[in-house]
């Protein structure tokens, strides 16, 4: 592939007047004047109607009609649709990994996928460019020039405290390093006439359901979906010791002959670590081919320079996976990979007086003054809509800081090289996953997600789920037997807690 190909592989840009410099990009002038480019590997499908227009950039499937192609759901989705509001409410029931564009007399929205996989930042001044996948895209082809920021607790934040927590990847809030550029969270529609997020969920209250009804609907909805994928892509999928891997190999249990399952070795992961030895046995007992990748620690410089320019965030942590394995031997495929942390209390219980500093010591931000600002602030917005339709506050940070500004890095990054989906992405299996009470979904012992493995595929629950390999590992799950772990845990928040307000005070007397 040729290197102008490879630059924002994938990508998309909004903008209010034509920039010639993208004429090899698709390229479709919208009802309202603005114009969209969009990178010739990356799908769009653009439907209009008399009053109104949708343009889907990216693609989607439907559980139930598995055969559909993205102009079908489009087209199905503009016989339903009369306005924003019913958009939102008809999106809930498919999957994929898109931004959808749509125009009415009184509505001009960007939305994208629940997880927000397919990212969107935007311009918060006026300017040429509006909205597009990467900040980089939009200070590249910016006019007036998008500069960094001057703000100097966000360059602390950027340039210190960020170095320290998951591989330096993990941004908190919406803001970016870019002057006036912002990053569309989950859950969020970008409102292009104002430029302002809004939030769209949730939007009504969650069901109550039984476990085994809970089961039920969320196998259909993954076996629905991993066929849907599978009648339009060949498709790989990554098989580890953990749950999430576990779900979907049971789900793909009907198209299991099509699938080409694998692991990425990289050189901290021996023979006798989880993820290899447990779903080599699993591979062996129901005899299906099971590759284990070694990537080559070699890339070729311009695909790397091309690379950590293309994602703002992009580092060489997984650089030789995606050169070697996605990019110069797979990249014909759809990776599949899905996050079922939403339906697993990930972050825990959360504490009777809550503040932006438990979430982001959370987040692992301990010591930063500017995540606990930005907690804070998300905090005040989103505690009154989670109380409101009985989602756990700790669940929607999980989905729309954790998941939303690190878990889509990887994602973006892997756009240079292939197309990747996550089958877990749909309101709607998410709703269904935190309709079970809780009892059943606790992240160390979660009885919701083996009843869906032994639902598909009985014999998968037979092998042990991230058994213990590490020593705080084995410690972890003594201490959470003996009821410990929690008590534990929130004396070293207090610990900590009382340590940071000690070095604000002493930095105002300062």
């Amino acid at each position: 592939m040729d290197e102008r190909r490879l630059i924002y592989r994938r990508q998309f840009l909004l903008s209010r007047e034509p920039i010639t410099e993208l004429s090899h990009w698709n390229h479709f002038q919208l009802r309202n004047q603005s114009h969209l480019y969009v990178h010739p590997d990356l799908n769009v499908c653009l439907k209009e109607h008399p009053d109104r227009q949708l343009v889907l950039i990216g693609y989607v499937f439907d559980y139930q009609r598995t055969t559909k192609t993205d102009e079908e759901i489009v087209d199905d989705i503009m016989a339903e649709v009369d306005s924003f509001s019913t958009l939102v409410k008809i999106l809930k029931r498919y999957a994929g990994q898109y931004a959808i564009i749509y125009i009415n007399h009184e509505a001009f929205n960007i939305i994208h996928d629940a997880l927000g996989l397919r990212e969107v930042y935007y311009c918060q001044s006026v300017n040429r460019v509006i909205c597009g996948s990467q900040p980089n895209l939009l200070k590249e082809y910016g006019m007036p020039k998008i500069t960094f920021t001057q703000d100097k607790k966000k360059k602390k934040f950027y340039e210190h405290d960020m170095k320290r927590v998951r591989a330096g990847r993990l941004w908190v809030g919406d803001e970016t390093y870019f002057e006036n550029v912002k990053h569309l969270l989950p859950n969020h529609y970008l409102d292009i006439r104002t430029l302002e997020a809004c939030r769209y969920w949730p939007n009504e209250k969650i069901h109550n359901l039984e476990l085994n009804v809970a089961v039920d609907l969320a196998c259909r909805f993954l076996r629905g979906i991993l066929q849907a994928a599978c009648n339009r892509h060949d498709l790989m999928m990554a098989v580890t010791a953990g749950t999430d891997t576990r779900t979907l190999l049971a789900a793909s249990r009907d198209i299991k002959d099509k699938v080409y399952y694998f692991i990425n070795k990289h050189k901290n992961l021996s023979d006798k670590h989880p993820d290899i030895y447990v779903p080599k046995a699993i591979f062996k007992a129901i005899d299906l081919p099971f590759h284990i990748h070694e990537p080559n620690p070699e890339v070729d410089e311009m695909f790397k320079n091309i690379f950590l320019n293309n994602v703002f965030m992009a580092s060489e942590l997984r650089l030789s996976v995606i050169y070697d394995v996605y990019f110069k031997q797979h990249s014909h495929r759809l990776n599949i990979l899905g996050v079922g942390e939403i339906g697993r209390g990930f972050f825990g219980r959360r504490p009777k007086n809550l503040n932006g500093y438990f979430l982001a010591r959370a987040l692992k931000y301990k010591d930063s003054s500017y995540a606990v600002e930005k907690c804070q602030e998300w905090l005040d917005r989103t505690l009154p809509a989670a109380e409101e339709y009985g989602v756990d506050i700790m669940t929607l940070l999980l989905w729309e800081q954790l998941l939303g500004n690190w878990g889509v890095v990887g994602n973006s990054e892997s756009d240079i090289a292939i197309e990747e989906f996550d089958p877990f992405n749909s309101h709607y299996l998410y709703e269904t996953l935190l309709g079970v009470n809780k009892k059943f979904t606790k992240y160390g012992h979660n009885i919701l997600f083996k009843e869906m493995i032994r639902n598909m595929w009985p014999m998968l629950i037979e092998f042990p789920i991230n058994p213990p390999y590490r020593f705080y590992d084995r410690l972890r799950n003594w201490l959470i037997k003996y009821s410990l772990f929690d008590p534990i845990r929130n004396l070293v928040y207090k610990i900590d807690w009382l340590r940071f307000k000690a070095r604000q005070k002493r930095g105002r007397e300062l």
